[in-house]
């Protein structure tokens, strides 16, 4: 065979090999374009109002939870030369509750609480140190229902705003001051706080709720008041003072 014919040969060879999609013995493999990565769903948005909603839902219906009311800045004004800093106890259903209190009066720090059970109340005096029987009604703190307050609260949260920070949800609005008054006591009018609520997600237990601004005569613009909620459910006795 002639070299032009032999030429020929290959050329037709190759261009058959091509054709089939091989490729020349000794070249290297043609490169090939990698897979197209498989799209991610985008995640659903969870509704704050739906998150609110079910809080106070869970919230209304524990049997027991334990509970405590800082101020960071500023207190609460319970009547006149009369202010509370930190209150701290349990709630049980159906009227069971237990609360140590500490604040001032006329310029001085005083420490006092209150105890109820059942048909009992009673209050602890903060010039004797003994507990006294008291009609609920003569306590200063005869507003104080933690658990209404709290759960009726979360439907009242306005233009909430949902972020989920690993185990919890945080929730950031405003909320009209009237919505505390089960907590603090009668407010004033038209006033309003912006509010931030740490939800547990999967439970949503309300763990933790922070309150800015002032609501009651004679508090500071810039008063922070910080509940703190914890054992839910737990078995908690509550029983009239020894």
């Amino acid at each position: 065979m002639s070299s032009r014919a032999r030429v020929v040969c290959a050329c037709i060879a190759a261009a058959a090999v091509i054709a089939c999609g091989g490729q020349p013995a000794g070249e290297a493999p043609l490169p090939t374009a990698p897979p197209l990565p498989t799209p991610t769903p985008a995640p659903t948005p969870v509704d704050p109002l739906v998150v609110l909603a079910e809080s106070g839902r869970v919230m209304e219906a524990l049997e027991s939870f334990h509970f405590r009311l800082d101020h960071s800045e500023g207190f609460t004004a319970l009547m006149p030369n009369l202010s509370l800093v930190q209150a701290e106890g349990d709630v049980v259903k159906p009227d069971g509750m237990s609360v140590d209190l500490s604040g001032g009066a006329g310029g001085f720090a005083i420490k006092s609480g209150f105890i109820t059970s059942g048909d009992d109340s009673f209050m602890l005096n903060p010039l004797t140190g003994r507990w006294d029987p008291s009609p609920r009604e003569a306590s200063p703190l005869d507003f104080f229902d933690p658990q209404r307050g709290i759960s009726s609260m979360m439907t009242d949260v306005e233009s909430p705003v949902l972020t989920v920070e690993g185990r919890v949800y945080s929730i950031e609005g405003h909320l009209p001051a009237e919505a505390l008054s089960p907590l603090i006591g009668p407010t004033l009018d038209g006033a309003r706080v912006s509010v931030e609520l740490t939800i547990a997600v999967g439970s949503h237990h309300l763990e933790r709720a922070v309150f800015v601004g002032a609501v009651k005569a004679g508090e500071i613009e810039g008063t922070v008041r910080t509940i703190t909620l914890s054992g839910f459910d737990d078995p908690v006795v509550i029983e009239a003072p020894r």
